[in-house]
């Protein structure tokens, strides 16, 4: 996944546990990759 999204395992790890904050770029990555919407990844 982090290789998917160019990121390192860190970072992924750090959104996951709530110490990070993706940027929006990223953010919408997530949403493509997971195919989600938003708000049901981060709220």
């Amino acid at each position: 996944m982090a290789e998917d999204l160019q990121v390192t395992r860190q970072t992924i790890n750090a959104i996951e546990k709530n110490k990070y904050n993706p940027s929006l770029e990223l953010a919408l990555k997530l949403v493509d990759y997971f195919g989600l919407p938003i708000e049901e990844i981060f709220f």
